[in-house]
């Protein structure tokens, strides 16, 4: 049996630390009072193909800026291809974090991509096609591909309520954005606008209660 003379107690297992002072223990190891069994580490069975797909990865990006380096005429195209790849890893990084969550992880994407999208439109010259086009339409498909997973997953309303009405809020920005004059393009945002009032008005008067309850649950009010 060990003993931690610091702490003055006695412990039985293969521990080498104490629990409380994290000082040596001393005396002899017990192998039969361990309180939890050996439990072998299993592996991802997903792992290697992460690693290979990341080898991949790298072996890309550095291929390219290889070439872009040998053959600087046409400006630093590698840096767009570079930023892509870690574009998608960062995708694929928080759905895989959120996998066990669906409709969170989806708002999740959605905010991430949001932020991409922009920053892609924004870094290549600012054309506007990221909030004339692919947010309204991201924001429209986002809301049925909540509603359909809640459905079929079979989730309590309580689990899916307030992601449903953050995504509502978030599908009025192409909203705002056509009222401040940003957006040229008006039929997507328009049609993006519609569907979040549709979905914001269904939440407050189906479920509103449920709703009001969830929300006070979070806030700790």
């Amino acid at each position: 049996m060990r003993y931690c003379e610091k702490c003055n107690v006695k412990l039985t297992g293969e521990i080498t630390i104490c629990p409380l002072c994290r000082g040596p223990l001393t005396g002899e190891a017990d192998r039969e009072g361990n309180a939890y069994p050996d439990i072998p580490l299993t592996r991802n069975p997903y792992w290697f193909l992460v690693r290979l797909l990341a080898l991949a990865t790298v072996a890309a990006g550095s291929v390219s800026l290889a070439v872009n380096v040998i053959f600087p005429e046409r400006g630093w195209w590698s840096l767009v291809v570079i930023a892509g790849l870690l574009s998608g890893w960062l995708t694929v990084g928080i759905a895989f974090k959120k996998r066990r969550r669906p409709l969170k992880a989806l708002l999740w994407q959605e905010c991430i991509v949001s932020a991409i999208v922009f920053g892609w439109d924004y870094g290549t010259g600012y054309v506007g096609w990221s909030i004339d086009y692919v947010l309204p339409v991201l924001y429209t498909c986002m809301t049925f591909a909540m509603f359909v997973i809640a459905r079929l997953t079979h989730l309590r309303v309580q689990d899916y309520l307030l992601y449903l009405l953050l995504n509502s809020l978030i599908g009025l920005i192409p909203a705002a954005l056509l009222l401040a004059g940003v957006t040229r393009m008006i039929y997507p945002s328009v049609i993006c606008t519609v569907v979040s009032v549709i979905s914001l008005s269904a939440l407050i008067l189906f479920v509103g209660t449920a709703l009001k309850d969830e929300f006070i649950r979070r806030m700790h009010l």
